[in-house]
């Protein structure tokens, strides 16, 4: 990731180096970059993501951006197909669920780069010519919100946790993959229980199930929903329990004070900035661009307000601290807990 490097040098410093001698209004005069988005550009979690990664786009390339809030399955091929048609040379479908719509519209125009943005690394988005996937693992995602759960568990002297997720689709169900290795690298008998409500928007199916699995002895609740999240949240603080979220904004920290322990976060606007400057750099090649907690994409914010999570909050640092020198290999554990 010697590329992510270069580039994140460059948002730090505010300048963009670009190569043959063109200056960045020069390289980038033509840059238009869109962006389709499932949900709200404020929902706190995965779309917000992905539009202050738009944002940064606009700033740092002075590129014109166009985007569309909480498009629904029957418009995706649509809306992909009229930004294409728009003169936009950049199109981001923020998720996994544009894959179809993307591939057919990329097909019809061989000039335009795709992005499609998606934790699960599994997936192969990439088709070696216009469509790439940016990935912030979401095995990594999982595995520190797990490790987390665990030793918060270990603490208060319970052995059962829970993750409760939206849509059941492959990003999510990676996510859960990683927490259950993430809780068992700390306790390998941990019990870990995990359901889909089936949307990202509802929070009161992502509250009920949560409070079922509370009810049923749950000590800290995991949810990962997007703006739905909050229903996982609210069954904590309403049964006196913990929560860890994904992506949470510090509104959210501050809504939920005593109850959201910490995060994980996908840094996703500097995944997203990565490789748009590959493609301003013309080093753009239609593959799988994958960014976890070494590249500083993935990460953990903690509740400072929080006072269980203040506890353990040295040994997660210490075990991010080990994945990022190597001593903790978390794909190597992923793949023996298959």
């Amino acid at each position: 990731m010697k590329k992510f490097l270069l580039v994140l040098m460059v948002l730090l410093f505010g300048v963009l180096a670009v190569g043959c001698g063109d200056t960045d209004d020069e390289a980038n005069a033509d840059l238009r970059v869109a962006l389709a988005l499932t949900g709200a550009i404020n929902d706190g979690g995965w779309n917000q993501g992905a539009y202050e990664a738009l944002v940064m786009t606009e700033e740092q390339f002075d590129a014109e951006i166009a985007y569309n809030e909480n498009t629904l399955p029957a418009q995706y091929l649509q809306v992909i197909r009229s930004y294409a048609k728009d003169g936009y040379n950049v199109i981001i479908a923020n998720g996994a669920q544009f894959t179809d719509a993307v591939n057919e519209v990329a097909a019809e125009y061989p000039d335009a780069r795709f992005l499609i943005t998606s934790s699960d690394r599994n997936s192969q988005f990439g088709n070696g010519t216009n469509v790439a996937g940016v990935l912030a693992d979401g095995v990594e995602q999982g595995f520190l919100q797990g490790v987390t759960a665990a030793l918060m568990a270990e603490n208060l002297g319970v052995n059962k946790i829970a993750a409760v997720l939206g849509a059941e689709i492959p990003a999510f169900k990676t996510i859960v993959e990683g927490f259950e290795v993430g809780a068992k690298y700390i306790t390998p008998n941990i019990e870990v229980v995990s359901a889909f409500s089936g949307t990202n928007e509802d929070p009161n199916k992502l509250k009920e199930i949560a409070i079922s699995f509370i009810d049923q002895g749950a000590g800290i609740v995991m949810s990962y929903a997007n703006q739905a999240s909050r229903g996982g949240y609210e069954a904590a603080q309403q049964r006196g329990k913990l929560a860890i979220g994904a992506s949470s904004s510090p509104e959210l920290f501050a809504a939920y004070e005593q109850t959201l322990s910490g995060s994980a976060t996908a840094r996703l606007t500097l995944a997203i900035a990565d490789v748009v400057g590959l493609i301003a750099e013309g080093e753009f090649d239609g593959g799988n661009y994958i960014y976890g907690i070494e590249e500083g994409v993935v990460a953990f914010v903690f509740n400072d307000n929080e006072p269980e999570v203040q506890k353990v909050k040295a040994e997660v640092e210490k075990i991010i601290a080990d994945v990022k020198d190597g001593t903790i290999d978390i794909n190597a554990l992923y793949e023996m807990s298959k």
